[in-house]
């Protein structure tokens, strides 16, 4: 049976194969790609299950105080900066236990809150059209279900509220395989520039900006 892209439901193909381990030592490792969305996809049956990834998570010490780790959020910190302010409602989708975007949105005057499946799984803060903002930042490389999670976040857009995502965008094939990005396990999804072209056009959102490594896009009003 032919895999499927799990953000468009296209046919996956062979991508490029990879040497794991110490010195290439564990079996080659498999990523697909999609020729409609350009969606990269670790191999399916290499996927971590709900526990992996929870204990995986675990181990992240991201600190909202951290000066680093504003530094490594700053292009979504940066572009967010003008959305923010007092009466501004916004959400970071996938935030993590400790977020720095919250802080900083916080700092602006803006009601900033936090959604996470794990750390913060509070549902009632998903309701459709409360937000001015949504961020999503080191979030979306981790979905198993890609599609769900994006239509969530176009109900949770208000006419002219902004989405901004911030991803690792996949090199080119020969480039691949020394690309730090996709040993993190949970990891399983990788993004191109035409993969955010293909969500704004499915979904009707205006581009703003698609640069590695934030894509930015506006629901129309």
């Amino acid at each position: 049976m032919r895999e499927l892209c799990p953000l468009c439901e296209g046919s996956l193909s062979t991508f490029v194969t990879v040497a794991t381990g110490r010195k290439g030592a564990e079996r080659p490792l498999a990523f697909l790609e999609c020729p409609r969305c350009e969606l990269v996809v670790r191999d399916p049956s290499a996927w971590p299950d709900r526990a992996a990834e929870d204990a995986y998570y675990q181990l992240h010490e991201n600190r909202a105080d951290d000066p680093g780790y504003r530094r490594f959020l700053a292009p979504s910190i940066d572009r967010m900066a003008a959305r923010l302010g007092p009466g501004v409602a916004a959400l970071d989708f996938g935030c993590g236990p400790d977020s720095a975007l919250i802080s900083v949105a916080r700092e602006a005057g803006a009601a900033m809150m936090g959604y996470d499946p794990l750390f913060a799984p509070d549902e009632a803060l998903l309701r459709a059209s409360a937000y001015d903002l949504v961020t999503c930042t080191e979030t979306v490389e981790h979905l198993h279900r890609p599609r769900a999670v994006f239509d969530r976040i176009a109900r949770l857009l208000r006419p002219g509220g902004w989405l901004i995502v911030q991803t690792g965008f996949a090199p080119e094939a020969a480039r691949f395989s020394n690309w730090h990005y996709w040993r993190d396990p949970t990891h399983v999804i990788f993004f191109r520039a035409r993969t955010f072209e293909w969500l704004a056009a499915t979904y009707g959102w205006r581009v703003v900006e698609i640069a590695a490594p934030v894509a930015v896009f506006e629901k129309p009003g």
